[in-house]
């Protein structure tokens, strides 16, 4: 028997590249994607050329950064949740079309982004009483105060708190422009958790992403180009895992709502289906209306009345040809939701205004949604005021975001690392948020007649404690108080309006007896 004799392919290649070929010794899954490799690579080369290069992909790519919504029904909700681990990508792409379709969902989102002020101080770590006075030291302050200036927290961080509360992890690398320190938003499908560092947590990146086309490497940090020629030059593949590039968790940043976690769980992830609900109450109101506005009228049609004889089975007294023309001359002479039928019954009139009696249908999946949250519905224009239970949700939400104060901080710290020198400088974000500014301003006031820090008192009017020694250092030199201002009148020493009685309490301090009496202007009586 003659002995076959195997035939070797060769797979196409471009003139700058090694032909594969496949041996015995080589497995067909390494083939397969070598040859895939290749192929992308020969296309990426085409697409990326300046002449074929469409804004239109570029446009395309950016949405995909963060806008893929995608419609789920109930079920399959309720199965994603079931098993988030092998779920992420569309528990990610349900929520961003919550976010888009329930406005109830999308107020949330924004609220707990919204709710820290990112007011901050820096304090040094490793200076004592020389050398603060030292030029060496002020040049350190001087450059993180800098990098802090680049950053714009209050402007950078409520956006990245967004995505995080939307998605639970956001990632991004640090893209630094001369007067600006850009935080770039990387594609979080390329992007995998791989390890956790002191510095948070550190992802790798799928190198395979700048082999679509309409992506231009020149897009990234210049490291970037040294990754990709690294990930097309391993010809030997040793690493299996070649294309995931693992990342400086410092110049890459993770933000994670939840670090206790690698797996991405959308924070507000139990609010899926109550989001999904109130979208399917609209629905079932709006097919409620219709049907209250349609009417059915039946017409009997007449029966011979002759007793005679056997009694004749369909012995009606008009011809059906006759009664089709009445009932569409009917038809035609009736409003729009409103029909007419025949029939050889009696006539009667069908309502379906009595078919659903709860009209507020909408409001209770409104309030189902708010109950599940845990956040009061009053902020959000629903619901009864109630002072006290207002005060102490609030007090709840806070607690809810101001643990990501933490991951800031510990970022910025770990960045400053390498910008300041011989100095280590730290980043403190005080617990400030939109709802306790003005308790906290009369709580650090108080403490600042007692010697206590005056830095904190600017932090809770909003202004940090360099743009204020700015702001004090300009008013002096100008002698603006002694020129142009007149000292501040006390209320002991000149006449008022004030009719008498007690100074109106602020509204956080009035509980719920307090409230009742004001609305009905009880003490005036």
């Amino acid at each position: 028997m003659t002995k076959a004799t195997k035939k070797t392919t060769s797979l196409p290649t471009t003139s700058d590249e090694q032909t594969i070929t496949p041996s015995t010794s080589q497995p067909i899954e390494q083939v397969n994607e070598e040859y895939a490799l290749q192929f992308a690579q020969s296309m990426a080369r085409a697409y990326q050329n300046s002449t074929l290069l469409s804004p239109l992909w570029q446009n395309e790519l950016l949405k995909n950064l963060n806008m893929s919504p995608t419609v789920f029904s109930r079920d399959k909700i309720e199965e994603l949740i079931k098993n988030p681990r092998a779920n992420e990508d569309a528990l990610k792409d349900l929520g961003q079309y919550l976010y888009n379709a329930v406005m109830q969902f999308n107020r949330l989102v924004n609220y707990y982004a919204t709710l820290l002020t990112f007011d901050h101080f820096i304090v040094h770590t490793n200076a004592d009483d020389e050398d603060v006075k030292s030029s060496a030291y002020k040049k350190s302050r001087k450059k993180a105060v800098e990098c802090l200036d680049k950053i714009v927290p209050k402007l950078t961080f409520p956006n990245i708190l967004r995505g995080v509360i939307l998605e639970d992890a956001k990632f991004y690398y640090i893209r630094e422009f001369g007067e600006s320190i850009a935080f770039q938003e990387m594609p979080s499908k390329y992007c995998k958790i791989v390890d956790k560092t002191e510095y948070g947590y550190q992802y790798a990146f799928n190198m395979y992403y700048f082999l679509q086309s309409g992506v231009d490497i020149n897009s990234f940090a210049p490291e970037f180009l040294g990754f990709l020629e690294d990930f097309k030059n391993d010809k030997n593949k040793k690493n299996i895992h070649h294309y995931w590039q693992p990342l400086d968790p410092i110049k890459a940043p993770v933000f994670k709502f939840d670090e206790t976690r690698a797996g991405l769980t959308p924070p507000l992830m139990g609010l899926f289906l109550d989001s999904a609900e109130i979208d399917q109450y609209k629905k079932l109101l709006k097919t409620k209306t219709e049907l209250e506005t349609w009417k059915i009228i039946v017409g009997k049609i007449p029966m011979k009345q002759d007793n005679k004889g056997a009694v004749v089975a369909n012995n009606f007294a008009i011809d059906p040809i006759v009664a089709g023309q009445y009932t569409a001359i009917l038809q035609a002479g009736v409003p729009t939701g409103v029909k007419v039928a025949t029939t050889p019954f009696e006539l009667d009139t069908v309502d379906f205004s009595q078919s659903q009696s709860q009209n507020n249908i909408i409001g209770y999946g409104q309030e189902n949604f708010y109950n599940s949250a845990g956040s009061t519905p009053v902020l959000f224009g629903a619901g009864a005021v109630n002072a006290s239970g207002l005060q102490a949700s609030i007090k709840v939400d806070e607690a809810y975001v101001t643990h990501m104060y933490r991951q800031f901080e510990r970022f910025l710290n770990a960045y400053l690392k390498s910008k300041t020198g011989r100095f280590r400088f730290k980043v403190v974000f005080p617990d400030l948020t939109i709802f306790n500014k003005d308790e906290k301003f009369e709580k650090y006031l108080k403490a600042g007649q007692f010697g206590f820090s005056k830095t904190l008192v600017s932090l809770a009017m909003g202004i940090n404690a360099e743009d204020m020694q700015n702001l004090l250092s300009y008013e002096n030199s100008i002698n603006l108080v002694e020129k142009y201002l007149l000292p501040l009148q006390s209320s002991h020493v000149q006449n008022g309006d004030d009719e008498g009685g007690a100074p109106k309490s602020a509204a956080a301090d009035v509980g719920d007896a307090g409230e009742k009496t004001r609305d009905l202007d009880g003490n005036a009586r």
